[in-house]
């Protein structure tokens, strides 16, 4: 009799455990995946990453020695991945886009880290961290952007 309490008693629990430990796997596998998408850009790159983040549907990372920034961005036509040479980077800025409701309040509808080159000929890039149609609400992306923006300045050697 006990034995059979006992079981129903470890049957309940795994059942309870059950949805928080598929979300968990879940995102571990989609990290996995994210990091192994940032190595192979910057092995492409002769490169490798020193310092990464990864964060809802998109992956940033360094390599401080070669100063060149990875990103990847999952994307509804496939992850989109992006490689900049801050050698060749005059400044790096965030760019917030807002939008107006109709109640007049003012509401972010992009953030992203926009590279300027030392080039005028070559055209600027925008590393996407959060847009409004893709995530309804922001959940942490300003703290990363400013924490990337940081790092990118530093490496850059220009101060915010």
């Amino acid at each position: 009799m006990d034995s059979g309490v006992t079981l129903i008693g470890i049957f309940i629990v795994v059942l309870c455990a059950i949805p928080f430990v598929i979300p968990y796997i879940n995102r571990k596998k989609i990290e996995k995946q994210f990091l192994l998408s940032l190595k192979e850009l910057a092995k492409q790159n002769d490169c490798s990453i020193n310092q990464y983040e990864i964060f809802g549907n998109f992956a940033i990372g360094i390599d401080e020695s070669k100063n060149f920034v990875f990103f990847t961005l999952n994307e509804e036509e496939g992850l989109n991945k992006q490689c900049v040479n801050l050698s060749m980077i005059k400044t790096c800025i965030i760019n917030k886009t807002y939008r107006l409701t109709a109640k007049k309040e003012k509401i972010t509808d992009k953030l992203s880290l926009y590279f300027s080159f030392k080039e005028k000929s070559n055209p600027d890039i925008a590393l996407d961290f959060y847009n409004s149609n893709v995530n309804y609400q922001l959940n942490g992306e300003i703290q990363i952007i400013e924490k990337w923006n940081q790092v990118i300045n530093n490496a850059l050697g220009t101060k915010i």
